[in-house]
Protein backbone atom coordinates (compact mmCIF):
# COMPACT_ATOMS: atom_id res chain seq x y z
CA UNK A 1 0.00 0.00 0.00
CA UNK A 2 1.18 3.51 -0.77
CA UNK A 3 2.61 5.64 2.02
CA UNK A 4 -0.27 7.42 3.82
CA UNK A 5 -0.87 10.95 2.71
CA UNK A 6 -0.63 14.04 4.85
CA UNK A 7 -1.62 17.55 3.84
CA UNK A 8 -2.42 16.52 0.25
CA UNK A 9 -5.50 14.56 1.23
CA UNK A 10 -7.04 17.61 2.88
CA UNK A 11 -8.11 18.28 -0.71
CA UNK A 12 -6.06 21.41 -1.29
CA UNK A 13 -5.93 20.17 -4.89
CA UNK A 14 -9.28 19.61 -6.60
CA UNK A 15 -10.47 16.11 -7.36
CA UNK A 16 -12.58 15.35 -10.39
CA UNK A 17 -16.24 14.60 -9.85
CA UNK A 18 -18.38 13.08 -12.60
CA UNK A 19 -22.09 13.02 -13.26
CA UNK A 20 -23.53 11.30 -16.33
CA UNK A 21 -26.05 13.14 -18.51
CA UNK A 22 -28.55 10.65 -19.91
CA UNK A 23 -30.60 10.79 -23.10
CA UNK A 24 -34.17 9.55 -23.47
CA UNK A 25 -33.00 6.05 -24.43
CA UNK A 26 -30.93 5.78 -21.23
CA UNK A 27 -27.54 6.15 -22.91
CA UNK A 28 -25.06 8.85 -21.97
CA UNK A 29 -24.84 12.12 -23.87
CA UNK A 30 -21.70 12.78 -21.86
CA UNK A 31 -20.46 13.65 -18.41
CA UNK A 32 -20.36 16.77 -16.33
CA UNK A 33 -16.92 16.96 -14.79
CA UNK A 34 -15.97 19.51 -12.24
CA UNK A 35 -13.26 19.93 -9.68
CA UNK A 36 -14.28 19.99 -6.06
CA UNK A 37 -11.76 21.88 -3.91
CA UNK A 38 -12.73 20.36 -0.56
CA UNK A 39 -12.14 23.53 1.41
CA UNK A 40 -14.10 26.76 1.48
CA UNK A 41 -11.03 28.94 2.05
CA UNK A 42 -8.72 27.78 -0.72
CA UNK A 43 -9.82 30.26 -3.38
CA UNK A 44 -11.54 27.71 -5.61
CA UNK A 45 -15.08 28.96 -5.13
CA UNK A 46 -17.40 28.09 -7.98
CA UNK A 47 -18.71 31.62 -8.62
CA UNK A 48 -15.44 33.35 -9.46
CA UNK A 49 -13.37 33.52 -12.61
CA UNK A 50 -10.31 32.32 -10.71
CA UNK A 51 -12.20 29.34 -9.30
CA UNK A 52 -13.60 28.28 -12.68
CA UNK A 53 -10.29 28.72 -14.46
CA UNK A 54 -8.38 26.76 -11.83
CA UNK A 55 -10.92 23.94 -11.86
CA UNK A 56 -10.84 23.76 -15.65
CA UNK A 57 -7.05 23.76 -15.65
CA UNK A 58 -7.01 20.73 -13.35
CA UNK A 59 -9.60 18.93 -15.43
CA UNK A 60 -7.90 19.59 -18.74
CA UNK A 61 -4.58 18.56 -17.25
CA UNK A 62 -6.03 15.13 -16.53
CA UNK A 63 -7.70 14.59 -19.90
CA UNK A 64 -6.16 13.54 -23.18
CA UNK A 65 -7.73 14.14 -26.55
CA UNK A 66 -9.12 10.63 -27.09
CA UNK A 67 -10.51 9.69 -23.73
CA UNK A 68 -14.18 9.54 -24.84
CA UNK A 69 -15.72 8.00 -27.95
CA UNK A 70 -16.69 10.36 -30.76
CA UNK A 71 -20.00 12.10 -30.17
CA UNK A 72 -19.82 12.16 -26.38
CA UNK A 73 -19.66 15.51 -24.59
CA UNK A 74 -17.80 16.81 -21.55
CA UNK A 75 -19.71 19.47 -19.59
CA UNK A 76 -17.44 21.82 -17.65
CA UNK A 77 -18.92 24.10 -15.02
CA UNK A 78 -17.73 27.65 -15.75
CA UNK A 79 -18.40 31.14 -14.47
CA UNK A 80 -19.86 33.30 -17.23
CA UNK A 81 -17.06 35.83 -16.85
CA UNK A 82 -14.73 33.18 -18.25
CA UNK A 83 -15.95 34.27 -21.68
CA UNK A 84 -13.73 37.32 -21.30
CA UNK A 85 -10.58 35.24 -20.89
CA UNK A 86 -9.59 34.61 -24.51
CA UNK A 87 -6.20 33.20 -23.59
CA UNK A 88 -7.69 30.52 -21.40
CA UNK A 89 -10.47 29.64 -23.86
CA UNK A 90 -7.81 29.11 -26.52
CA UNK A 91 -6.52 26.19 -24.44
CA UNK A 92 -9.81 24.27 -24.60
CA UNK A 93 -9.68 21.21 -26.86
CA UNK A 94 -11.92 21.45 -29.91
CA UNK A 95 -14.80 19.15 -30.57
CA UNK A 96 -16.38 17.84 -27.38
CA UNK A 97 -16.49 20.54 -24.69
CA UNK A 98 -19.70 22.10 -23.34
CA UNK A 99 -19.24 25.15 -21.13
CA UNK A 100 -21.99 25.00 -18.50
CA UNK A 101 -22.35 28.70 -17.71
CA UNK A 102 -23.58 30.20 -14.47
CA UNK A 103 -23.45 33.71 -13.05
CA UNK A 104 -25.17 37.09 -13.60
CA UNK A 105 -26.46 37.71 -17.11
CA UNK A 106 -25.40 41.34 -16.82
CA UNK A 107 -21.79 40.27 -17.24
CA UNK A 108 -22.48 39.12 -20.81
CA UNK A 109 -21.52 41.80 -23.33
CA UNK A 110 -21.20 41.93 -27.11
CA UNK A 111 -17.65 40.66 -26.89
CA UNK A 112 -18.82 37.65 -24.85
CA UNK A 113 -21.53 36.83 -27.40
CA UNK A 114 -18.97 37.06 -30.18
CA UNK A 115 -16.73 34.70 -28.21
CA UNK A 116 -19.55 32.15 -28.06
CA UNK A 117 -19.93 32.39 -31.84
CA UNK A 118 -16.22 31.74 -32.27
CA UNK A 119 -16.29 28.80 -29.87
CA UNK A 120 -19.10 27.21 -31.85
CA UNK A 121 -16.84 27.16 -34.91
CA UNK A 122 -14.55 24.95 -32.83
CA UNK A 123 -17.52 22.75 -31.81
CA UNK A 124 -17.32 24.09 -28.26
CA UNK A 125 -20.90 24.82 -27.26
CA UNK A 126 -22.76 26.48 -24.40
CA UNK A 127 -25.16 25.20 -21.77
CA UNK A 128 -27.05 27.62 -19.51
CA UNK A 129 -27.43 26.63 -15.87
CA UNK A 130 -30.92 27.74 -14.93
CA UNK A 131 -33.96 29.49 -16.37
CA UNK A 132 -33.11 32.93 -14.99
CA UNK A 133 -30.00 33.26 -17.09
CA UNK A 134 -31.99 32.38 -20.22
CA UNK A 135 -34.89 34.72 -19.39
CA UNK A 136 -32.61 37.68 -18.72
CA UNK A 137 -30.48 37.25 -21.83
CA UNK A 138 -32.32 36.09 -24.97
CA UNK A 139 -29.17 36.71 -27.02
CA UNK A 140 -27.38 34.22 -24.80
CA UNK A 141 -30.23 31.73 -25.03
CA UNK A 142 -30.33 31.66 -28.83
CA UNK A 143 -26.59 30.92 -28.87
CA UNK A 144 -26.88 28.04 -26.41
CA UNK A 145 -27.14 24.36 -27.30
CA UNK A 146 -28.41 23.17 -23.91
CA UNK A 147 -30.19 24.58 -20.88
CA UNK A 148 -30.48 22.94 -17.47
CA UNK A 149 -33.57 23.25 -15.31
CA UNK A 150 -33.47 21.95 -11.75
CA UNK A 151 -36.17 19.58 -10.56
CA UNK A 152 -35.55 19.98 -6.84
CA UNK A 153 -35.67 23.77 -6.46
CA UNK A 154 -38.92 24.38 -8.32
CA UNK A 155 -42.33 22.80 -7.98
CA UNK A 156 -43.75 20.84 -10.87
CA UNK A 157 -46.05 23.66 -12.01
CA UNK A 158 -43.22 26.19 -12.13
CA UNK A 159 -40.88 23.72 -13.82
CA UNK A 160 -43.49 23.02 -16.49
CA UNK A 161 -44.00 26.76 -16.97
CA UNK A 162 -40.30 27.31 -17.55
CA UNK A 163 -40.14 24.36 -19.92
CA UNK A 164 -43.19 25.62 -21.82
CA UNK A 165 -41.65 29.09 -22.27
CA UNK A 166 -38.61 27.46 -23.85
CA UNK A 167 -40.44 25.06 -26.15
CA UNK A 168 -40.14 27.25 -29.24
CA UNK A 169 -36.38 27.56 -28.86
CA UNK A 170 -34.15 24.89 -30.44
CA UNK A 171 -32.10 24.63 -27.24
CA UNK A 172 -31.99 21.10 -25.77
CA UNK A 173 -33.49 20.85 -22.30
CA UNK A 174 -31.70 18.97 -19.50
CA UNK A 175 -33.51 18.12 -16.28
CA UNK A 176 -30.93 18.21 -13.50
CA UNK A 177 -31.06 17.00 -9.89
CA UNK A 178 -33.40 14.15 -10.86
CA UNK A 179 -33.46 12.12 -7.67
CA UNK A 180 -36.30 9.62 -8.04
CA UNK A 181 -38.50 7.80 -10.49
CA UNK A 182 -41.43 10.22 -10.14
CA UNK A 183 -39.28 13.20 -11.08
CA UNK A 184 -37.78 11.28 -13.99
CA UNK A 185 -41.20 10.25 -15.32
CA UNK A 186 -42.59 13.78 -15.02
CA UNK A 187 -39.62 15.36 -16.81
CA UNK A 188 -39.63 12.70 -19.49
CA UNK A 189 -43.38 13.01 -20.07
CA UNK A 190 -43.29 16.79 -20.57
CA UNK A 191 -40.51 16.40 -23.10
CA UNK A 192 -37.06 16.94 -21.59
CA UNK A 193 -34.30 15.79 -23.92
CA UNK A 194 -31.73 14.80 -21.29
CA UNK A 195 -31.55 14.01 -17.60
CA UNK A 196 -28.97 14.29 -14.85
CA UNK A 197 -29.05 13.33 -11.20
CA UNK A 198 -28.67 10.74 -8.48
CA UNK A 199 -31.48 8.60 -9.89
CA UNK A 200 -29.21 7.51 -12.73
CA UNK A 201 -26.43 6.33 -10.47
CA UNK A 202 -28.80 4.57 -8.09
CA UNK A 203 -32.20 3.70 -9.63
CA UNK A 204 -34.97 2.82 -7.21
CA UNK A 205 -35.36 -0.80 -6.18
CA UNK A 206 -38.40 -2.40 -7.72
CA UNK A 207 -40.88 -4.19 -5.45
CA UNK A 208 -39.96 -7.76 -4.56
CA UNK A 209 -41.14 -10.14 -7.25
CA UNK A 210 -40.83 -13.67 -8.54
CA UNK A 211 -37.40 -14.48 -9.97
CA UNK A 212 -37.86 -15.22 -13.67
CA UNK A 213 -36.54 -18.38 -15.29
CA UNK A 214 -33.85 -16.53 -17.22
CA UNK A 215 -32.44 -15.05 -14.02
CA UNK A 216 -32.45 -18.48 -12.38
CA UNK A 217 -30.39 -19.91 -15.24
CA UNK A 218 -27.99 -16.99 -15.05
CA UNK A 219 -27.41 -17.58 -11.35
CA UNK A 220 -26.68 -21.23 -12.10
CA UNK A 221 -24.17 -20.28 -14.80
CA UNK A 222 -22.65 -17.66 -12.52
CA UNK A 223 -22.15 -20.31 -9.84
CA UNK A 224 -20.50 -22.79 -12.22
CA UNK A 225 -18.18 -20.20 -13.79
CA UNK A 226 -17.22 -18.89 -10.37
CA UNK A 227 -16.20 -22.40 -9.36
CA UNK A 228 -14.25 -22.88 -12.61
CA UNK A 229 -16.39 -25.91 -13.35
CA UNK A 230 -15.69 -28.19 -16.29
CA UNK A 231 -16.56 -26.51 -19.64
CA UNK A 232 -19.02 -29.32 -20.39
CA UNK A 233 -21.05 -28.50 -17.24
CA UNK A 234 -21.07 -24.79 -18.06
CA UNK A 235 -22.14 -25.53 -21.62
CA UNK A 236 -25.01 -27.69 -20.36
CA UNK A 237 -26.20 -24.86 -18.12
CA UNK A 238 -26.06 -22.41 -21.02
CA UNK A 239 -28.04 -24.71 -23.26
CA UNK A 240 -30.94 -24.80 -20.82
CA UNK A 241 -31.62 -21.22 -21.93
CA UNK A 242 -31.04 -20.79 -25.68
CA UNK A 243 -31.13 -16.99 -25.41
CA UNK A 244 -28.00 -17.16 -23.24
CA UNK A 245 -26.21 -19.10 -25.95
CA UNK A 246 -27.18 -16.50 -28.55
CA UNK A 247 -26.03 -13.67 -26.30
CA UNK A 248 -22.67 -15.25 -25.51
CA UNK A 249 -21.88 -16.13 -29.10
CA UNK A 250 -23.03 -12.71 -30.26
CA UNK A 251 -20.81 -11.06 -27.65
CA UNK A 252 -17.67 -13.01 -28.41
CA UNK A 253 -18.08 -12.74 -32.20
CA UNK A 254 -18.58 -8.97 -32.03
CA UNK A 255 -15.93 -8.16 -29.44
CA UNK A 256 -12.89 -8.76 -31.60
CA UNK A 257 -11.84 -11.73 -29.49
CA UNK A 258 -12.30 -14.52 -32.00
CA UNK A 259 -9.38 -13.34 -34.14
CA UNK A 260 -11.28 -13.73 -37.38
CA UNK A 261 -12.59 -17.22 -36.62
CA UNK A 262 -16.32 -17.42 -36.01
CA UNK A 263 -17.06 -19.00 -32.63
CA UNK A 264 -19.99 -21.41 -32.80
CA UNK A 265 -19.73 -23.41 -29.56
CA UNK A 266 -19.87 -22.59 -25.87
CA UNK A 267 -16.75 -24.64 -25.19
CA UNK A 268 -14.78 -22.63 -27.74
CA UNK A 269 -16.13 -19.38 -26.26
CA UNK A 270 -14.97 -20.41 -22.80
CA UNK A 271 -11.56 -21.29 -24.17
CA UNK A 272 -11.16 -17.86 -25.78
CA UNK A 273 -12.65 -15.77 -22.98
CA UNK A 274 -11.28 -17.63 -19.99
CA UNK A 275 -13.12 -18.02 -16.71
CA UNK A 276 -12.38 -14.56 -15.37
CA UNK A 277 -13.75 -12.66 -18.37
CA UNK A 278 -16.73 -15.00 -18.65
CA UNK A 279 -17.48 -14.46 -14.95
CA UNK A 280 -17.60 -10.71 -15.50
CA UNK A 281 -19.79 -11.02 -18.56
CA UNK A 282 -22.32 -13.24 -16.79
CA UNK A 283 -22.40 -10.79 -13.86
CA UNK A 284 -23.21 -7.99 -16.29
CA UNK A 285 -25.97 -10.07 -17.86
CA UNK A 286 -27.64 -10.23 -14.44
CA UNK A 287 -28.47 -6.56 -14.89
CA UNK A 288 -30.10 -7.10 -18.27
CA UNK A 289 -32.29 -9.88 -16.88
CA UNK A 290 -34.12 -7.52 -14.53
CA UNK A 291 -36.51 -4.68 -15.23
CA UNK A 292 -34.62 -1.69 -13.85
CA UNK A 293 -36.21 1.72 -14.52
CA UNK A 294 -33.16 2.99 -16.39
CA UNK A 295 -31.30 -0.14 -17.53
CA UNK A 296 -28.80 1.46 -19.90
CA UNK A 297 -27.85 4.12 -17.36
CA UNK A 298 -27.68 1.51 -14.61
CA UNK A 299 -25.33 -0.71 -16.61
CA UNK A 300 -23.07 2.24 -17.40
CA UNK A 301 -22.95 3.14 -13.71
CA UNK A 302 -22.15 -0.44 -12.73
CA UNK A 303 -19.39 -0.68 -15.32
CA UNK A 304 -17.87 2.66 -14.35
CA UNK A 305 -17.99 1.84 -10.65
CA UNK A 306 -16.44 -1.59 -11.19
CA UNK A 307 -13.63 -0.26 -13.32
CA UNK A 308 -12.93 2.56 -10.87
CA UNK A 309 -12.62 0.10 -7.98
CA UNK A 310 -10.36 -2.11 -10.06
CA UNK A 311 -8.18 0.77 -11.25
CA UNK A 312 -7.85 2.36 -7.82
CA UNK A 313 -7.46 -1.00 -6.11
CA UNK A 314 -4.46 -1.94 -8.22
CA UNK A 315 -2.65 0.93 -6.51
CA UNK A 316 -3.25 -0.38 -3.00
CA UNK A 317 -3.46 -4.19 -3.19
CA UNK A 318 -0.80 -6.72 -4.21
CA UNK A 319 -1.53 -8.54 -7.46
CA UNK A 320 -2.61 -11.79 -5.78
CA UNK A 321 -5.42 -9.91 -3.95
CA UNK A 322 -6.84 -8.08 -6.97
CA UNK A 323 -9.12 -10.74 -8.45
CA UNK A 324 -12.28 -9.56 -6.65
CA UNK A 325 -11.87 -5.83 -7.22
CA UNK A 326 -14.02 -5.64 -10.33
CA UNK A 327 -16.66 -8.04 -9.05
CA UNK A 328 -17.27 -6.05 -5.86
CA UNK A 329 -18.46 -3.18 -8.01
CA UNK A 330 -20.44 -5.44 -10.33
CA UNK A 331 -22.37 -7.10 -7.52
CA UNK A 332 -22.94 -4.04 -5.34
CA UNK A 333 -26.19 -3.03 -7.08
CA UNK A 334 -27.88 -6.39 -7.51
CA UNK A 335 -30.72 -5.30 -5.23
CA UNK A 336 -32.06 -3.35 -8.24
CA UNK A 337 -31.99 -6.51 -10.36
CA UNK A 338 -33.64 -8.86 -7.89
CA UNK A 339 -36.03 -6.34 -6.33
CA UNK A 340 -34.73 -7.42 -2.93
CA UNK A 341 -32.67 -5.90 -0.13
CA UNK A 342 -29.03 -6.28 -1.08
CA UNK A 343 -28.33 -8.90 1.58
CA UNK A 344 -31.09 -11.14 0.21
CA UNK A 345 -29.98 -10.57 -3.37
CA UNK A 346 -26.40 -11.52 -2.60
CA UNK A 347 -27.56 -14.58 -0.68
CA UNK A 348 -28.82 -15.99 -3.98
CA UNK A 349 -25.26 -16.06 -5.30
CA UNK A 350 -22.36 -18.23 -4.15
CA UNK A 351 -19.83 -15.59 -3.09
CA UNK A 352 -16.76 -15.57 -0.84
CA UNK A 353 -17.47 -14.21 2.63
CA UNK A 354 -14.88 -11.47 2.16
CA UNK A 355 -16.74 -10.16 -0.90
CA UNK A 356 -20.13 -10.28 0.80
CA UNK A 357 -18.81 -8.46 3.86
CA UNK A 358 -17.13 -5.86 1.67
CA UNK A 359 -20.39 -5.14 -0.19
CA UNK A 360 -22.73 -5.19 2.79
CA UNK A 361 -20.51 -3.83 5.55
CA UNK A 362 -17.75 -2.03 3.64
CA UNK A 363 -15.23 -4.23 5.43
CA UNK A 364 -11.58 -4.42 4.51
CA UNK A 365 -9.82 -2.75 1.61
CA UNK A 366 -12.45 -3.97 -0.87
CA UNK A 367 -15.19 -2.39 1.22
CA UNK A 368 -13.29 0.88 1.55
CA UNK A 369 -12.82 1.05 -2.22
CA UNK A 370 -16.54 0.47 -2.74
CA UNK A 371 -17.31 3.17 -0.18
CA UNK A 372 -14.98 5.57 -2.01
CA UNK A 373 -16.67 4.84 -5.35
CA UNK A 374 -20.12 5.47 -3.86
CA UNK A 375 -18.97 8.68 -2.16
CA UNK A 376 -17.69 9.99 -5.49
CA UNK A 377 -20.96 9.10 -7.25
CA UNK A 378 -23.07 10.73 -4.55
CA UNK A 379 -20.93 13.86 -4.00
CA UNK A 380 -20.35 12.98 -0.34
CA UNK A 381 -17.34 15.23 -0.13
CA UNK A 382 -16.92 14.86 3.62
CA UNK A 383 -16.05 11.15 3.25
CA UNK A 384 -13.76 11.14 0.24
CA UNK A 385 -10.67 12.61 1.87
CA UNK A 386 -10.69 10.32 4.89
CA UNK A 387 -11.28 7.16 2.84
CA UNK A 388 -8.58 8.07 0.35
CA UNK A 389 -6.12 8.82 3.15
CA UNK A 390 -6.83 5.48 4.81
CA UNK A 391 -6.22 3.71 1.50
CA UNK A 392 -3.10 5.72 0.74
CA UNK A 393 -4.56 7.08 -2.51
CA UNK A 394 -3.54 10.50 -3.76
CA UNK A 395 -5.92 12.87 -5.47
CA UNK A 396 -4.10 12.18 -8.71
CA UNK A 397 -4.74 8.45 -8.19
CA UNK A 398 -8.45 9.15 -7.75
CA UNK A 399 -8.70 11.44 -10.77
CA UNK A 400 -6.78 9.05 -13.01
CA UNK A 401 -8.98 6.13 -11.93
CA UNK A 402 -12.14 8.20 -12.48
CA UNK A 403 -11.26 9.14 -16.05
CA UNK A 404 -10.01 5.64 -16.83
CA UNK A 405 -13.32 4.20 -15.60
CA UNK A 406 -15.39 6.56 -17.75
CA UNK A 407 -13.23 5.96 -20.80
CA UNK A 408 -13.44 2.18 -20.41
CA UNK A 409 -17.18 2.03 -19.71
CA UNK A 410 -18.00 4.25 -22.68
CA UNK A 411 -15.79 2.25 -25.04
CA UNK A 412 -17.21 -1.12 -24.03
CA UNK A 413 -19.81 -2.68 -26.30
CA UNK A 414 -22.23 -4.81 -24.32
CA UNK A 415 -24.41 -7.29 -26.10
CA UNK A 416 -27.42 -7.86 -23.90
Amino acid sequence: MNEPLRSEITLQQPFIERQPIIDRSGDTLGYELYAYPGRADDGLTSNTLEGSATALAHLLGNMDGNWLPEGKRVFLNADISLLDDADFLALLPDGYIVLDLHGPSGSVNEAGLATIDQLRLRDIVISLDGFTLAAESPELLIRSTYIKLATDSENAYLLYGHFDRLKDYPVKKIAKHVSNGSEYKFCRDIGFDYFQGYFFTRPEILPEREINTGLTHLVEVFDLVGQSAEPAKIEQAFKRDPTLVVKLLGYINSAGMSRGRKVTSIAHAIQILGYRQLYRWVALLLYTAGNAAAPAALMKTVLTRSRFIESAGRRVLPSHEQDNLFMVGMLSMLDVVFGLPLAKALAKLPLPDTMTRAILGYEGTLGMLLSLAEALEQSRYEHIGSIAAALGLSLQDINTAQLDAIRWAESLTVTA
